[in-house]
């Protein structure tokens, strides 16, 4: 997410009150992510975590090796509609946020969500487009204690520059299951995102005391000053 738009909403929250930016290093339970943010539908019959990720990398290989290479645009029209939906977004700008979460209010959630959205989109689409035949295979699958979570691991042979090892990390919703982070070579992207946000939160912090000093500095002594 762009740091200006982030930078606005907290500087939004901070306006309310003071927060407490200190964040679990757990990612909590995918289970209460809401489910008003599943793709809209009918309950589909429930394929497994590791044929949704053969799947999807199987339609975007497919879309990747056209004769006619995908240009960046493209690219990232195709992600947004094809990729995107096996994501839970607002879950990962829920985990990225904390504590702060419950003091922002639905739009300010949804941004926030929109905002990671695209920031996850265009780096894969900067990823991909220096997309070199490399190949993929799914080499495990495994669940979590009943059956509510799951991990995908897929290496990436020959990755020359990619990551050689992602970790795709499910939860199973009432619309079957759904990635809620991914980790490429063990470096979690909500992770990642609770960094940036807990950055921004102190930069903006750090602006919010400096604005309120100088308006302080500038207010009228209410004591004559000697001649």
């Amino acid at each position: 997410m762009t740091h200006k738009i982030l930078r606005s909403m907290v500087m939004a929250l901070l306006a309310g009150g003071p927060l407490t930016a200190t964040a679990s290093p757990t990612l909590g339970d995918p289970r209460e992510a809401v489910a008003a943010h599943a793709p809209a539908g009918a309950e589909q019959a429930e394929i497994e975590p590791a044929m949704l990720v053969e799947q999807g990398m199987n339609k975007m290989l497919a879309f990747l090796n056209q004769e006619q290479r995908p240009g960046e645009e493209t690219l990232m029209a195709f992600l947004d509609k094809e990729i995107a939906l096996f994501f839970d977004f607002p879950y990962m700008a829920k985990s990225a946020a904390g504590p702060v979460y419950r003091h922002m209010d639905q739009d300010q959630r949804d941004r926030m969500s929109d905002n990671i959205q695209q920031q996850f989109l265009a780096a894969m689409t900067a990823r991909l487009t220096g997309y070199d035949n490399q190949q993929v295979r799914v080499v495990s699958q495994r669940f979590g204690r009943g059956g509510y979570t799951a991990t995908v691991s897929v290496a990436v042979l020959q990755p020359r520059g990619y990551p050689a090892r992602l970790d795709f990390r499910f939860y199973r919703s009432k619309t079957g299951w759904r990635v809620f982070d991914v980790s490429a070579n063990g470096q979690s992207a909500v992770i990642h995102y609770r960094r940036q946000f807990r950055e921004t939160l102190r930069a903006a912090r750090y602006e919010s005391r400096t604005f309120a000093l100088q308006q302080q500095m500038q207010r009228p002594s209410r004591y004559p000053t000697s001649q």
